[in-house]
């Protein structure tokens, strides 16, 4: 009964998207409310907010970020807050990806990647947002005609099938208490679409920032031929040619340059255990070889 009310709640921005955003915040990731909430996000929040994102970052908005000093004050009201305490997504390689989905208990879904639907800047694969844990639950019910349940191997292949496009991956986690995982949706993601990403490299990792999975790039500089393809690919321009070859710097662990590297060059570790979250998510995953 309840839900079927929400359905009919006429939206406005202010008070309600606040207690929405809070509510998760000071909420436990299985309480009913939360759920509750989350679902309210999915059907009324999130392509509005994340239309907004391109507006501020490339569009007729743009202006409230096109100052360090601007930047700064935007960070400090909102950006950096939102991604420290309401939602964010962390830059995971593929292969890495993989090795979660095997190991997701519960319905994984996919739907319309939300970005894309928010403001269509490119033709990447639509049929790309992977929805789990209480990721599928919300999802699914505010957009039963869009969303659809999927077998774990239909997600693998279209993170594969992404992946070998050169689209790279981010799980979004929302409200990281360092408790429980709260990982529920897989983004299948490109530096022209994907609206976090964007916002990410429009103020800065200090204003919005993307947490450390705990993933690095190596490269293998007598296997390299300097070709640059990486560089090319690289969606955070972690990569640049030197006098000595490859320089790789402020690498978000994202593993795109692992796949199109032509020599092989480049191999994406586990340097460091990530932050509390990724280690409950991935504590047994670690033990086994990817499936």
């Amino acid at each position: 009964m309840m839900e079927s009310l929400l359905m009919k709640i006429p939206v406005e921005p202010g008070p309600f998207f606040c207690a929405v955003l809070l509510g998760h915040l000071v909420l436990a990731e299985d309480s009913r409310l939360r759920r509750l909430l989350l679902k309210i996000f999915a059907r009324w929040i999130e392509v509005p907010l994340l239309r907004l994102i391109y507006e501020v970052s490339l569009g007729p908005l743009r202006f409230l970020t096109s100052t360090p000093l601007r930047k700064k004050l935007a960070g400090a009201a909102f950006t950096r807050p939102f991604a420290k305490w309401m939602d964010t997504s962390v830059p995971v390689p593929a292969k890495e990806v993989v090795r979660l989905i095997r190991a997701i208990d519960g319905p994984i879904a996919v739907g319309d990647c939300r970005c894309r639907v928010a403001k269509k800047t490119c033709d990447h694969p639509l049929l790309t947002d992977i929805v789990f844990r209480t990721g599928a639950e919300a999802w699914l019910w505010a957009f039963p005609d869009n969303y659809r349940v999927i077998e774990k191997e239909e997600a693998v292949r279209i993170v594969e099938d992404c992946a070998e496009q050169g689209l790279f991956q981010m799980v979004f986690i929302h409200c990281s208490t360092a408790r429980h995982a709260n990982e529920y949706v897989i983004c299948n993601c490109c530096p022209c679409g994907c609206k976090v990403h964007l916002l990410n490299r429009t103020v800065g990792q200090k204003y919005f920032p993307l947490p450390d999975g705990g993933f690095r790039s190596q490269v293998d500089l007598e296997k390299c031929d300097l070709c640059g393809e990486c560089v090319d690919k690289c969606p955070f321009q972690a990569i640049s040619l030197t006098d000595k070859g490859i320089e790789i710097a402020d690498c978000f662990g994202c593993g795109l340059c692992e796949r199109v590297c032509p020599k092989g060059a480049f191999l994406v570790r586990r340097v460091n255990p990530g932050p509390p979250w990724a280690q409950e998510a991935w504590r047994e995953l670690s033990k086994e070889p990817p499936a």
